[in-house]
């Protein structure tokens, strides 16, 4: 008997679905593109717990009859594409016939479509990858899917799914993206009964982007054009010196397509250098308009990956564009008298390294005149020193720190050189102290004056309301201000922050990029990771010798002061062996 054979169909297909569908956020993706292909003007998305128990797509698109309702849920049915030369001009978002199918084999399927031309629709039932049954159903021109009991049948793929938050955030993702390609379409997200979003048409996309990024954001943006046939760039990118802590707040589309690509990733970092702060990313809608012949889409299943056929010539086109955006009157930061003539800086040390106890506040504006590298002694303690440092040194000879760069501090020990890292550093401290004080329910908190309000995407406010009870206890007081809107009333106290408002933001974004856990451990330490890196001190941040002498102190306390919480090394040793070495002494 043989070694070789073929799959039974049941089982090819589930191997196909999981290409195409990942998460319930894919089946949503699949049908709304579906959706968008049959020309629909309003498209409705209903879930249940997050797409598990139910996904329905409602829109008024061109419909189908019975026999091409018979045909759409088999494999490799498409109205996309013909012949072979199709395959060079596609301009849909379908064009396999894999959507329905691989739908339809992880879940139960419920199509029901009339066309115009018809005076009564039809609904077909599909469970499994079986078709069970076709039936009139009066209904308006358009076409309606429902996928219920999402992974029914593979039940591996439904326990790697993560938080319902997640979950719902990742859906209400795909649809910004879709929203944000075509601000002529209305979209609503109804949640649970609850809408989530509720978008009428727009005539303009900086409308749109305003009704789903926030109304601060969209006052940054300033417009982007640019044509060289048979390339066209356009869209809307933030102002120069306007950055943000990650990249959740760039859409990229080819043809309306949303895709991810590092050229396209790259050239836009390129033309904004020197106009944002390193470590900060631009807020970007951006559309690139190219014959499609000169560009494939067939890359990946997802659809999310393209190939250009000169992608150096487009990388060298967008980056001019972007330049020419910026370098424009519109694309500059508009200068007040204030920002002219200087500001006086406040005596005043870095929070949160300090703690009570520790030494004297210390003028860090002063510090910051000085040398970049300042040389003092600061005594270390031998019973808050680390196990490689035990007895290298008698009291009396305690080792020196040198701050370089603002960066790093560095020491000498008997057998060689320990450079911290205080950014990392501090980032373990934080993620230490505050643990501790989580689990005796006993977080410090820094209350604000005034509250600090802050603007959120929606799929940011899916997570601030899931996770509500978390933030609560981890020290954020954070209320709903209506709409999309935030009030921040109180902070962790651990947290150095001068800017809560961007903190709060990182902080969210990170949250709702790192597809947060199902379990609670995993999640409370995604969310202390996050919290302890935006509340850290920031590299090139200028310390006083009261900082330094805290911040080392405390290091050493730690559970494991050699690692950050993302693993990332808080101190690195060179041995007096590879000095030598490298000053060719041995």
């Amino acid at each position: 008997m043989g070694t070789i054979n073929i799959l039974p169909k049941i089982l090819s297909d589930k191997i196909a679905a999981g290409e195409v569908i990942e998460r319930p956020a894919s089946v949503v993706k699949e049908l709304v593109e579906n959706s968008l292909d049959a020309a629909s003007t309003r498209i409705e998305i209903r879930i249940r717990d997050a797409g598990r128990a139910e996904i329905t797509v409602i829109d008024n698109g061109l419909g189908m009859g019975a026999e091409d309702l018979q045909l759409a849920p088999l494999r490799h049915a498409t109205s996309k594409i013909r012949v072979d030369a199709d395959l060079q001009r596609i301009t849909t978002f379908g064009f396999r016939g894999e959507a329905l199918s691989s739908i339809a084999a992880v879940g139960f399927l419920t199509l029901a479509s009339r066309s115009a031309e018809e005076s009564c629709g039809w609904e077909l039932t599909v469970e499994g990858g079986e078709v069970k049954g076709l039936r009139e159903a009066p209904r308006t021109p358009g076409t309606t899917v429902t996928v219920r009991n999402l992974f029914f049948n593979t039940p591996a793929r439904l326990k790697f799914l993560k938080s319902t938050a997640t979950e719902t955030a990742h859906i209400i993702r795909t649809i910004t993206e879709f929203a944000l390609a075509y601000p002529q379409v209305a979209f609503i997200l109804i949640d649970n009964d609850r809408e989530r979003l509720g978008l009428n048409p727009a005539t303009t996309l900086l409308e749109r982007s305003g009704a789903l990024l926030g109304k601060e954001l969209s006052r940054n943006f300033v417009p982007l054009s640019f044509a060289m046939p048979p390339l066209k760039i356009s869209g809307v990118i933030s102002r120069a010196g306007y950055g943000q802590s990650d990249r959740r707040n760039q859409y990229i589309f080819v043809n309306q397509r949303p895709v991810t690509d590092k050229t396209i990733g790259h050239a836009l970092m390129q033309g904004y250098h020197t106009l944002l702060m390193d470590k900060q990313f631009p807020a970007i809608v951006l559309f690139i308009e190219t014959p499609p012949e000169l560009v494939d889409v067939n890359v990946h299943p997802n659809k999310r990956e393209v190939r250009f056929r000169d992608s150096a010539v487009l990388h060298d086109l967008l980056v001019k564009a972007v330049k020419d955006a910026l370098t424009g009157k519109k694309g500059l930061p508009e200068l007040s008298v204030r920002d002219v003539s200087g500001k006086a800086e406040t005596s005043e040390t870095v929070p949160g390294l300090l703690r009570e106890g520790a030494a004297p506040r210390y003028n860090v504006s002063a510090a910051q005149t000085a040398a970049s590298a300042e040389l003092f002694s600061v005594p270390l303690q031998h019973r808050d020193a680390p196990a490689a440092w035990d007895n290298a040194v008698p009291a009396a000879a305690a080792p020196e720190f040198l701050q370089v760069h603002s960066t790093y501090i560095i020491s000498q020990d008997e057998p060689g050189i320990v450079i911290i890292d205080q950014h990392a550093a501090h980032e373990r401290i934080i993620f230490d102290e505050l643990l501790a004080q989580f689990r005796a329910a006993a977080v410090e908190k820094q209350r604000l004056l005034l509250p600090v309000t802050v603007a959120c995407t929606p799929e940011q406010v899916v997570l601030l309301e899931e996770y509500a009870v978390l933030f609560q206890d981890l020290g954020f007081e954070v209320e709903a201000f209506g709409g999309q809107t935030f009030a921040v009333h109180a902070y962790p106290a651990l947290m150095r922050t001068q800017d809560i408002k961007s903190v709060f933001m990182a902080v969210t974004a990170d949250i709702a990029a790192e597809q947060i856990s199902v379990d609670r451990e995993q999640r409370l330490t995604q969310f202390l990771a996050s919290i302890a890196c935006h509340g850290a001190v920031r590299a090139h941040e200028k310390l006083s010798r009261e900082e330094i002498t805290s911040l080392v102190a405390r290091l050493w306390k730690t559970a494991a002061p050699y690692t950050c919480p993302h693993g990332r090394p808080t101190i690195i040793t060179i041995s007096r062996h590879e000095l030598e070495k490298r000053f060719k002494r041995k």
